[in-house]
């Protein structure tokens, strides 16, 4: 656990939970130039127990094509939870802190970053590499801090 600010927090546990490699693309005709990222994730927070979780994807495209699926889902833990957040609805969770959000974000692409370079190794894509993020591109559509 880590506190800042009377809030703790910390990681209760981290899993992959997809991989997919496209094995019928034919990758001498991939040109690495046109390769491109699409993220997905989602935040969910439940009471009991209480816990933060982000569940997110990272797709590999070229030219409209998935060519690499990786994904991971991550549990944190925030206490005391009831002041971190505010409120949890189906589409929208407000937070008095969206900070710490972003440092869960971070913890997920640098974990599918390693899990990229591990399970791309020995394949046609082993040089590549999933960029840096700036985090306002992530988080602006998943928190709203409470006015």
């Amino acid at each position: 656990m880590r506190s800042g600010d009377k809030i703790e927090y910390g990681i209760i546990g981290m899993q992959e939970d997809s991989y997919k490699f496209n094995y019928d693309t034919d990758f001498t005709r991939v040109n690495k130039e046109k390769l491109a990222f699409q993220f997905e994730h989602r935040i969910n927070a439940t009471a009991e127990p209480e816990r933060i979780v982000v569940s997110m994807r990272v797709r590999l495209m070229c030219d409209g094509e998935e060519l690499v699926l990786q994904g991971v889902r991550a549990e944190f833990v925030v206490k005391p939870f009831h002041r971190f957040v505010n409120d949890m609805q189906e589409a929208d969770l407000k937070v008095s802190n969206p900070a710490l959000i972003d440092t869960f974000i971070s913890v997920c692409i640098g974990a599918i970053r390693g899990m990229l370079a591990k399970n791309l190794k020995g394949t046609p894509l082993e040089e590549v590499v999933l960029p840096l993020i700036p985090m306002s591109v992530i988080s602006s559509s998943s928190t709203v801090r409470k006015k």
